[in-house]
């Protein structure tokens, strides 16, 4: 009985081996019920795994169908395949679990001898795994009869594209969460994804380690060409404070926003040097391996005067396309109505990282000293600017020219040095030893020394013409700075002190 149910195990699979080659008709178990008592009288191999002697020959099939008793009949056995997606042994089930038959897994609904139907992947899990709720259900471990796509070679590409999928996979939310499901067992992926799969979304999918662990499959590139994306916004995309706190999520999790969206996209809005060890990160749009979000400016109001027309781009809003759908935008405003009036003591505290999404230009628009429409420091800020100024708080530079602005002002205060001659420690708080302890003060930031100092008060001491005090300090590679610049050295010597 245990042979001829092995045998008959083998026979559910030629109507496929049929059907996968064109031509040929599915063997008619049926109608040689009353022939066959046993499987293995034509199926010897089955158990032992034994190729040459799975099917019957064909002159074993002349010995009834001769012309005489039966018709002839042409017939060869079916090519052995190359791989399919499941790893099935029958000689290792025979030997595992020698009181199962045939008929538990290769007998149809009815109860008649050679009644042959395939094998249902339920029937699979009754035994393999009796806990788990389905056959496709997450807690199912497709690893335990399925082999990795990319390995199953005997899969045609229609077949590829046709391989069902999970309840689980039309679950709303499933794109957004399905990333950790990924991470902890990669190898399920496998069963019926290949790179190309990741790929189709996700940007970053070619510097990914989990999704490079999948293998490339030009069957799945065929099935997901033209494919659109799809970019459903997370949760916490959707809070009323994102776009003011998504940095931090950025700069220390930036392999997530790498998902969807490229570095080219993220400077649509971040123009200013505030966000560019984040922005290094992120993948370049020559690199991305798929489309990903994509961000453009949108037209809004002017912010301090909304009744007026539309002034042009602000860097206001946002439009994230495509998100859901090719023809879906969501408006996305980083700061409320009336913010540009408001902004000070977000900016002063720090609140805010405007140098992420400003350049300094566009501060210095409306804070630009003599040229201010809109007042920068707090009342009396110029009887109490010199400790922030001295103590590198403010930099005074990045809007006042400190030669113009400042040192007009420190001149008129009695502060500056009026006349070439003159050496005066009044701004250095009367240190005595100052003359010679200013060369690393300057080497710091000479753009201070400006405010009160021209060019001819330093070359009274530095040089050919003055003391001939050397103003270099400790590693000075005076070749290559002469490479990149002969005149510089010009200033102070008389000829190019290198030259030969």
């Amino acid at each position: 009985m245990m042979r001829r149910l092995f045998a008959l195990a083998a026979l559910a699979l030629l109507p496929a081996l049929a059907s996968a080659q064109g031509a040929r008709e599915p063997f008619p178990h049926a109608r040689h019920a009353k022939l066959f008592p046993t499987c293995t009288g034509c199926h010897a191999g089955v158990p032992a795994g034994d190729a040459s002697r799975t099917f019957p020959s064909a002159a074993s099939c002349a010995n009834c169908h001769d012309g005489m008793i039966q018709p002839p009949v042409t017939w060869q056995p079916p090519a052995r395949r190359a791989n399919g997606l499941l790893t099935y042994s029958h000689p290792a089930h025979a030997q595992k679990a020698k009181d199962v038959t045939c008929t538990a897994c290769h007998a149809s609904t009815s109860a008649a001898w050679m009644m042959v139907a395939k094998a249902a992947p339920d029937q699979c899990v009754a035994c393999h795994a009796p806990k788990v709720s389905a056959h496709l259900a997450d807690d199912n471990k497709c690893t335990t009869c399925h082999r990795p796509l990319t390995t199953a070679t005997a899969l045609s590409a229609e077949r590829v594209a046709g391989l069902p999928k999970p309840p689980s996979h039309n679950a709303a939310g499933f794109v957004s969460a399905h990333g950790a499901a990924a991470k902890a067992s990669m190898t399920t992926c496998a069963t019926c994804h290949a790179r190309e799969s990741c790929a189709r979304c996700h940007v970053d999918a070619s510097r990914s380690p989990v999704i490079q662990t999948l293998g490339a499959d030009a069957r799945i590139a065929r099935a997901v060409a033209g494919k659109a994306p799809v970019y459903p916004a997370p949760a916490d995309h959707k809070t009323a404070d994102f776009m003011l706190q998504h940095g931090a999520t950025a700069k220390y999790v930036s392999a997530n926003c790498a998902t969807c969206h490229t570095r080219t996209s993220c400077e649509t809005c971040h123009v200013g040097d505030g966000a560019k060890d984040v922005l290094k990160r992120m993948p370049a749009g020559a690199d991305a391996s798929a489309p990903g979000v994509q961000l453009r400016r949108a037209p809004r109001a002017d912010p301090v005067n909304p009744a007026a027309p539309v002034i042009g781009i602000s860097n206001a809003a946002w439009v994230p396309q495509p998100h859901q759908a090719k023809d879906s935008t969501r408006l996305v405003r980083v700061h409320a109505t009336g913010y540009a009036k408001a902004h000070g003591r977000a900016a002063a505290s720090g609140e805010m990282q405007c140098a992420g999404c400003h350049a300094q230009k566009f501060c210095a628009d409306c804070h630009g000293a003599e040229k201010a429409t809109r007042r920068y420091h707090p009342g009396n800020f110029v009887a109490t600017h010199a400790p922030q100024a001295y103590g590198r708080e403010t930099n005074c530079s990045g809007c006042h020219n400190a030669q113009a602005f400042c040192r007009d002002c420190h001149a008129q205060a009695g502060l500056a040095v009026k006349n070439s001659s003159q050496r005066s420690a009044t701004y250095h708080n009367a240190r005595p030893q100052w003359l010679l302890q200013h060369g690393r003060a300057a080497r710091q930031d000479l753009a201070t020394c400006a405010t009160c100092h021209q060019q001819t008060y330093c070359m009274q001491c530095h040089s050919q013409l003055g003391s001939r005090i050397s103003p270099h300090g400790p590693g000075f590679d005076a070749a290559r700075m002469s490479a990149k610049n002969s005149q510089t050295c010009l200033v102070c010597h008389f000829k190019n002190p290198l030259a030969k």
